[in-house]
């Protein structure tokens, strides 16, 4: 059995100080909830090896705030960047460089990742892409030593039993928001990286379509007790990309998340979630599954390489209903194929199959996808390239409509996702971010 890595810290190097940042975004309904779990891996790793780090989460703050809340005179700053709000981030390090003009600025995240070396000629020095802990250790290792360091670095994957649990005492854990079941929830995560390379998702930047990397069912319930003993929070949202992801990995998992009485939530994909599964999440404490639906056309799944099918969306709305499962799902509207037909083929199948709440979003051609790198092949005629309209699901059910094809515009997208909204309230379904106790 791998156990957690001790916390001795050994002395920060004489002078050296980081500052990583979260920016905020003001499009969405709450900006505040939860704790960036990434920048607090990072900044925990770096003060695991002796580098003094804070992080400064700016989330729910007004963006004009934000430079008045990064302190001054740390040696380097970090920023994690996402496409929505990338032009925020920029704004945010050219005037905390104004201020610290001999400061290392560093880019790292789902931004950063899919366009290195776009962002690398922007405010910062160097650009971290994929994950980030060795690679932020290693940069901030070779300033201590006055090295040059070159612009991109590729980070490494790490066993993520090796890494230790992000330190929520980096920021103030009772201002954030997220809940299950109208409780306090954190956030945890189990495995790194997703099996799967869907079209339209920027989580391949970061690692899909690579091998997962699992912890030990011990080193995740060694976290998760830490976070009841220390906190006193028994609800817990896992964060991978695909937590149900093969009944052998649950099967493992369950026996120690039973000991630890918690009750969680997760992502699962319909072509895994089986009934022996569905079942086995429930007994180890899960109250809530979240599944990538999508459409209910099958031309449509095969097109988004979604490797599922109709049959298996209705099998696993069925299992997570039979094993007594609060389910979630979401759904893609305006994937290049879209028409009127396909769109009543996936309200036909949903009026017909039992679950509870649901979100809708148009497709995005987001840097690092499929449809961002080669739009032509999916008969993409424009892609709007301003990234701040590049939102899922904003403020009031807001999206961003950023794609046309030969067979839709941005306004014919918008009207079948206010159809599949405006048939699914009236059908009694849910939308997700107005499920009380579930945030």
């Amino acid at each position: 059995m791998k156990r957690p890595p001790n916390t001795t810290r050994s002395p920060s190097p004489p002078g050296l100080t980081t500052s990583l940042v979260h920016t905020p975004c003001s499009a969405l309904d709450d900006d505040r909830l939860e704790a960036p779990l990434g920048l607090l891996s990072v900044a925990t790793f770096a003060c695991h090896h002796g580098f003094e780090t804070t992080v400064t989460d700016l989330s729910g703050t007004a963006p004009d705030e934000g430079p008045t809340m990064i302190e001054d005179g740390h040696s380097v700053y970090g920023f994690s960047t996402f496409t929505a709000n990338y032009e925020l981030t920029r704004s945010l390090a050219r005037e905390v460089r104004a201020r610290n003009p001999r400061a290392l600025f560093v880019a790292g995240g789902p931004h950063a990742s899919a366009l290195p070396r776009e962002v690398a000629t922007h405010e910062f020095d160097v650009v971290v892409v994929g994950e980030g802990e060795p690679a932020f250790l290693d940069i901030l290792r070779r300033t201590a030593a006055g090295e040059q360091l070159p612009a991109i670095i590729n980070g490494e994957r790490p066993d993520p039993d090796d890494l230790p649990f992000p330190d929520y005492d980096l920021v103030d854990l009772s201002s954030y928001t997220r809940e299950l079941d109208g409780e306090r929830c954190v956030s945890v995560l189990s495995s790194r990286g997703c099996p799967y390379s869907c079209a339209f998702c920027n989580s391949i930047v970061i690692g899909a379509g690579q091998p997962v990397r699992f912890r030990s069912p011990e080193n995740v319930t060694a976290e998760i007790h830490r976070i009841k003993e220390r906190y006193g929070i028994r609800h817990i949202r896992f964060q991978d990309d695909v937590f149900a992801i093969s009944e052998a990995r649950i099967d493992a998992l369950t026996p120690h998340l039973e000991r630890e009485g918690i009750a969680f939530r997760c992502f699962a994909r319909v072509n895994t979630l089986t009934a022996k599964m569905a079942r086995s999440l429930r007994r180890g404490g899960c109250i809530h599954v979240s599944l990538g639906v999508e459409s209910g056309n099958q031309g449509l799944l095969a097109a988004m390489n979604k490797q599922q099918t109709p049959g298996q969306i209705r099998a696993a709305l069925e299992n997570a209903f039979e094993a007594g499962l609060r389910t979630r799902i979401f759904l893609l509207v305006g994937f290049p194929g879209e028409t009127d037909e396909t769109i009543e083929e996936t309200l036909d199948l949903l009026r017909d199959c039992p679950w509870h709440e649901f979100s809708a979003y148009p497709a995005i051609a987001y840097p690092g996808t499929a449809l961002h790198a080669d739009p032509g092949r999916f008969g993409i005629t424009h892609v709007d390239r301003d990234y701040s309209r590049y939102l899922q699901v904003g403020r009031g059910r807001r999206a961003g409509f950023t794609l046309r094809t030969e067979g839709f515009d941005e306004a014919r997208v918008r009207a079948w996702r206010d159809r599949v909204i405006e048939e699914l309230l009236a059908d009694g379904r849910t939308w997700a971010g107005e499920a009380r106790g579930f945030r």
